[in-house]
């Protein structure tokens, strides 16, 4: 059959017409004889265009040569190095664009000689996925180291925290108080740190609570401007509906704080910092959804007219520690906190920048109904003490359990104590004047936090239970969706006596 004859036959045109992949079809110089709407549309070719044009002007140029050389060799030595077999390379659209395909070879005997038969395939959307499925496998193995350098980073700050304030409450000479409060400053900051990579590795524990964005916003408007300064304008441009969330109000204010630092960073001669909220909707677009499902979102940007970010920062911009700032200028944890915050509470993180004409930060919240709670904590600055209550700490840290007994017995409560889940549970057996259990949740000797907690309920339901950590895969939502008080490692003695005075009262 001749190749004239081949094409005009209804019964092979209507596989190829109707193919959503590319199919092209060569001779033996890499003249283009044909090539099918899907292909067309995939190079962005006009129907006829295409036609009697070497096969090269698909390909990028490097390509076009490699190809070339390939097929030369084809006819030449009739060793078949591409032919009948499937690789990866790049082509370009008509328009200049260069995308990852798929081409697969076989080569065909007509009465007018060899035809080479090629069916291209779209790698696009699948390499997209591909670097999204890398990003997030490294991100999430980068958020458990991060969690295990806080755990133990916290239980080393609790144990630096706690003796600092018992020497900052002795007769100290003016020095020897002003050298405290300057470690004493050290750990406070060393606890924001371990704070944020917490956020990241999304194990910070959340106080969720139904929050107006908008209302948050506003109430945040002069803080922002003052900590920005005078030479950035902040802008804000609210949607008119509410937009209530579940959210935790602290960690939305430090991440709007530190995404408005970062806009301010951006712009050293002045600028413009811009801060929406919108209502949209997520529909069953893979392009849109990425890590979000379908539905209803309160969006809110910040968006600075500073020098953007290049691809390659872009990239890495979410990563802990990772910064452009001049040492000492900035920790390169605040994106890394928010990415976390988000991921934590079921919304989405998502960055556009170009360099030379700024960035936009948004922050995609699934929406609820109903009015926002109040919010707001008092000052903490009234100290409860006990009346002799008896308290059991189950603390396997030695320095960490003698810095919490200190701290109790100074409040006025007596301490028992226990290093491991069986050791508590025996104590409890011994001593049924014990009224509450401070627990850390890791612990040794195959029963955790959460496992003694729901023995001594069941034994002993009378014992009202604190659970403290530094870090836990299973205290991500402990200010929310457990029952249990919760108190995070390091924490003040104010933190302390405070949470153990209300966990005491309640119920009585």
């Amino acid at each position: 059959m001749t190749f004239e004859a081949l094409f005009s036959d209804d019964r092979f045109r209507i596989v190829p017409e109707t193919m959503v992949d590319g199919l092209i079809v060569t001779d033996a110089a890499g003249i283009i004889q044909y090539v099918n709407p899907g292909c067309e549309s995939l190079f962005k070719y006009a129907s006829g265009d295409l036609t009697g044009n070497n096969v090269a002007l698909l390909m990028p140029a490097s390509f076009a040569v490699s190809h070339d050389g390939h097929m030369r060799r084809h006819r030449e030595t009739k060793v078949k190095r591409i032919i009948g077999m499937g690789r990866e390379l790049q082509g370009q659209k008509a328009d200049g664009t260069i995308f990852p395909m798929y081409l697969s070879v076989g080569e065909a005997q007509t009465d007018d000689g060899v035809l080479f038969v090629g069916v291209i395939y779209d790698l696009t959307e699948k390499k997209r996925a591909e670097e999204t499925i890398l990003h997030h496998q490294k991100l999430d193995a980068i958020g458990q180291l991060s969690g295990g350098i806080a755990h133990d980073f916290n239980n080393i700050l609790s144990v630096i925290g706690g003796n600092l304030e018992m020497i900052a409450n002795a007769d100290l000479p003016p020095g020897a108080r002003r050298a405290v409060a300057r470690a004493q400053d050290a750990a406070v900051r060393g606890a924001r740190i371990t704070q944020r990579l917490l956020a990241f590795a999304r194990k910070q524990p959340l106080r969720r609570q139904s929050l107006d964005l908008n209302k948050a916003l506003e109430d945040m408007a002069e803080m922002l401007q003052r900590s920005i300064g005078a030479n950035v304008d902040v802008r804000m441009k609210l949607a008119s509906a509410p937009g209530v969330v579940d959210a935790d109000i602290d960690q939305f204010e430090t991440a709007i704080l530190n995404l408005a630092l970062n806009a301010r960073d951006a712009m050293p001669e002045g600028g413009v910092v811009t801060i929406e909220t919108e209502c949209v909707r997520i529909q069953d677009d893979p392009r849109m959804l990425q890590d979000a499902p379908p539905g209803d979102y309160m969006r809110v940007s910040v968006s600075d007219t500073g020098s953007g970010m290049s691809p390659e920062v872009m990239a890495r911009a979410i990563e802990p520690f990772f910064t452009t700032k001049e040492m000492g200028a900035g920790t390169g944890l605040g994106l890394s906190m928010v990415y976390g915050f988000m991921k934590q509470i079921g919304g989405q993180a998502r960055i556009e920048s170009e360099v030379g004409r700024g960035t936009r930060v948004s922050l995609l919240f699934p929406r609820r109904g109903g009015a926002a709670e109040p919010h707001g904590d008092p000052d903490g600055s009234h100290i409860p003490e006990g009346k002799g209550e008896e308290i059991l700490v189950v603390e396997d840290d030695a320095d960490v359990r003698l810095v919490t007994v200190s701290r109790l017995e100074g409040l006025g409560y007596r301490v028992r104590i226990a290093s491991d889940g069986a050791s508590a549970l025996q104590v409890l057996a011994e001593a049924p004047e014990v009224k509450l259990a401070l627990i850390d949740v890791v612990m040794p000797g195959g029963m955790d936090g959460h496992a003694l907690a729901d023995a001594i309920e069941a034994s002993w339901p009378g014992v009202k239970i604190i659970l403290t950590s530094g870090y836990s895969p299973r205290m991500a939502d402990a200010g929310a969706a457990s029952r249990r008080a919760f108190l995070p490692k390091p924490s003040t003695r104010s933190q302390i006596a405070q949470l153990i005075h209300r966990t005491l009262s309640a119920g009585t």
